[in-house]
């Protein structure tokens, strides 16, 4: 049973931030609780890779090594296995996609003689850091591009959209989520009011 316990730890250690981005739009309250769990779990494993490691179980100590490198990859820098995972979940989330958009607010305009759509489609929690996540959907892809980049006619679709500053004003922000849609950070104190 103890066996059962580390390696189950194991997973929970090494896993529990991974799967909490592929949970981001699947299971969000879920998904904002496991790095809180995996966190848990990280003080028992720590003392049992301490107890292979001095017990000489040199085959435990490698897959604890191997779980403490997993785990530590975000802490490096590495994470852009999470927007990959975040991506892949939203796809099954956002499927299929013409009835995800029916819940959007969508603002359509004409942008160089071809007619491009607009708007946010959900937002969810201040979540880590007072930061609150919005999808905004954006046919053109102007809202990852830089500021001097974007056209006129996107610039007035967008005026309706809040927080202005963010979304039509900073550059930097848009994270590629699938297609047309894209997932933007916002700081508490930058909503319009705030």
């Amino acid at each position: 049973m103890v066996g059962v316990l580390k390696y189950l730890l194991v997973i929970v250690v090494a896993g529990s931030w991974y799967a909490a981005a592929f949970l981001t739009y699947l299971m969000p309250t879920f998904a904002a609780r496991l790095p809180w769990i995996g966190f848990a779990c990280w003080f028992p494993a720590f003392f049992f890779s301490l107890s292979a490691l001095f017990r000489k179980r040199w085959k435990a100590f490698a897959i604890f090594s191997a779980t403490w490198v997993v785990f530590a990859l975000p802490l490096l820098g590495v994470e852009q296995q999470f927007s990959w995972l975040r991506a892949q979940g939203f796809r099954i989330h956002a499927f299929p996609v013409e009835g995800y958009l029916s819940g959007c607010r969508l603002t359509e305009f004409v942008e160089k003689g071809l007619k491009q759509t607009v708007g946010d489609c959900e937002s969810w929690g201040v979540v880590y850091d007072n930061v609150a996540y919005v999808v905004f959907y954006d046919t053109t892809g102007e809202i990852a591009l830089p500021v001097s980049q974007r056209t006129p006619e996107w610039k007035d679709a967008m005026y309706n959209y809040s927080p202005k500053k963010v979304l039509r004003d900073s550059e930097g922000r848009a994270e590629h989520l699938s297609g047309s849609f894209y997932r933007i950070g916002i700081d508490h104190g930058e909503f319009d009011g705030g």
